[in-house]
Order: structure tokens, then C-alpha cells, then sequence
């Protein structure tokens, strides 16, 4: 019992660490345009993925940091604040893209224009009140999530068989990895507290395998010379199959970039709601900006971050195991 138990928990942490990578960026077929387009992009992903978010982890384990805010003191004892307000930072980032990347693609999945981002509040609502959830609830919401990305991508991947590849810059992987671990530190840092090093290593590592398996079914979708390379002549069922997914992905993507905002937020206010219509409120207006102009800017700005913490969690580490 106690092994099963073992077993079901590290299916879900794998579970929400893929869906935290999978949004509607990635489902879309936007982030395959910019930031990976080929199979030596994805293995570079898959690489420095899989030691980031370990090192990470593991850091998190040993210090027993289970929030961002515990993080930044852990990882800085002089400057934590500033850390911290760049990690909060990076996660508001992620939420306007999020919401701007929901509206774009439901409306032209559903070709429905409406002059007010209405799929991008619907996703914010349902996210605020995941946000208030049970992790285990997070948990299954993900592992849904990640039961369906499989149908929307493998099956029809299976069928086409054709990979296409798009020249990208070896360094947008590099800047795509980095980014999916800074994105997940609200989720992570909890998740990886409470794992011991084993279990930190193979979901580390699946999560990386599994989200680069997902990166290559993308790409056999894409069609690199639409706007939205995946979600392109698709019949009636499978636009509603798309919209459903689509919205899943948002909501999950969400729960995860706006918690440690809300946490950031929380003492400012003093007030649960109230916070979060702040957070998720002024995220939908910066949204309207549109989708590219959040996907090229403000992954790169999260990664620079993520790649400060990754390297400040590493050299912490190895710092740790000489005086071992």
C-alpha cells in the first residue's frame, strides 16, 4: 500500500509538471514556430529541462523552501525581496500570456470575434477558483488535462506521420526550458519539498521525456506557414474537442503562473478575493496586446531569470555536498 501510494503520487507530480509545460502556446503550435521547430531542438530541450528542474527540486527538498517566497530567501540571503518580486514578476508574465494566448486561439478556432477578451475571462474565473483547490484536485485537473493533450496530439500525429522542421536557433530552446521551469515554481517548489531524491530525479526526468515526446507530436501537426501552425482545417467535432482542450490547458497553465502572484499580492491586500481580481484584472487588460508580442518578449525575459535561479540553486547544491 504504502509503495502504491508512493507511485500514485509521483504520476500526478508528473502529471502537473507536464501540464504546466503544455498551455495553449504549445498546443497551438505557436511556441513550435519560435522557440523549437526540429528534433535537435527538442532534445535540447529535453536536456536542459530535466537537470534544471532537478536542480531545482532537489534544492527545494534539501532547504525545505515550499513557495517561491521561501525560495528566494533560501536561494539569497541578502537580496530574497528582490528575487522574489522577479519570480512573481515572471509568473504575472506567464498569465497575461496565457490569457492573451486563450483568446486568440478560441476565437479563431470558434471564429467568434468579440470586442472584450471573453474565452480569456472565462478561463481567469475558472482559474481563480482552481487556485483555491486541493493540490490533489490540481493533481487529477492536470492528469485530465495531459489524458486528452494525448488524444489531441498523438492520434492525429500517428495518422500524418510527416514531420516538419522549421529552422529555429539553438538558443530558443535553451531560452524555452528555462522558461518552463520558472513558469512551474509556484507548483514545483511544493511538490519537490515533499519528494525525496529519487523521486525528484525520475519525475524531473519524465516530465522532460514526456513533454519532448508531446514537442515532436506538435510539430507533425504544424503546418509552420499558418499563423496558428496546429489548429488549422479542422471539422466541427474537432474544433469543440480543440476548444475543450484548449481551455483545459489555459486554466491549468493559470492556477499554476498566478498562485505565487496571488501569494505576492495576498498581504499587500489582505484579502483572498479580492487579490485575485486584481491579479487576474489587470492580467486581462494587458492581454489585449496580443498573444505574439507576450510569447516573443516575455519568455525571454522569464528565462533570464529562471536561468539566475537554476544556477543559484546548482552552485547552492554543490556547495552543500563539499561541506557533506
Amino acid at each position: 500500500m504504502y509503495y502504491m501510494k508512493r507511485l500514485l503520487k509521483a504520476v500526478g507530480d508528473i502529471a502537473v509538471s507536464v501540464g504546466c509545460c503544455i498551455g495553449v502556446g504549445f498546443l497551438s503550435g505557436k511556441e513550435a514556430q519560435i522557440f523549437f521547430g526540429n528534433g535537435r531542438n527538442v532534445i535540447i530541450f529535453a536536456v536542459i529541462f530535466g537537470i534544471s528542474s532537478f536542480a531545482v527540486r532537489e534544492f527545494c527538498r534539501i532547504k525545505q523552501c515550499a513557495s517561491v517566497g521561501q525560495l528566494s530567501c533560501k536561494l539569497m540571503s541578502k537580496g530574497a525581496n528582490a528575487v522574489n518580486t522577479a519570480i512573481v514578476f515572471c509568473s504575472y508574465v506567464c498569465t497575461v500570456t496565457v490569457l492573451a494566448g486563450a483568446e486568440q486561439c478560441l476565437s479563431q478556432l470558434l471564429d467568434i470575434a468579440l470586442p472584450l477578451p471573453v474565452f480569456a475571462f472565462a478561463a481567469a474565473v475558472a482559474a481563480a477558483v482552481l487556485c483555491k483547490a486541493k493540490v490533489n484536485v490540481v493533481k487529477w485537473v492536470n492528469a485530465l488535462l495531459l489524458l486528452l493533450c494525448v488524444v489531441w496530439l498523438l492520434l492525429p500525429a500517428i495518422r500524418r506521420g510527416k514531420l516538419p522542421r522549421r529552422e529555429v536557433s539553438a538558443f530558443q530552446p535553451v531560452a524555452y526550458a528555462l522558461f518552463s521551469v520558472t513558469m512551474s515554481l509556484g507548483i514545483t517548489a511544493r511538490l519537490g519539498t515533499n519528494c525525496t531524491q529519487k523521486e525528484n530525479a525520475i519525475i524531473s526526468f519524465a516530465t522532460a521525456a514526456i513533454t519532448a515526446m508531446l514537442m515532436v507530436a506538435v510539430m507533425s501537426l504544424c503546418d509552420f506557414d499558418k499563423t496558428l501552425p496546429t489548429l488549422y482545417d479542422l471539422d466541427f467535432s474537432a474544433k469543440i474537442f480543440a476548444s475543450v482542450v484548449l481551455l483545459l490547458a489555459s486554466v491549468t497553465g493559470l492556477a499554476a503562473n498566478a498562485l505565487p502572484v496571488v501569494e505576492f499580492v495576498h498581504p499587500l491586500i489582505g484579502d483572498d478575493v479580492l487579490s485575485a481580481m486584481i491579479v487576474f484584472g489587470s492580467a486581462l487588460a494587458l492581454s489585449m496586446f496580443g498573444f505574439d508580442f507576450a510569447l516573443r518578449l516575455g519568455y525571454i525575459t522569464v528565462a533570464f531569470v529562471g536561468a539566475f535561479v537554476v544556477a543559484m540553486a546548482t552552485k547552492k547544491l554543490v556547495a552543500s555536498r563539499r561541506r557533506a
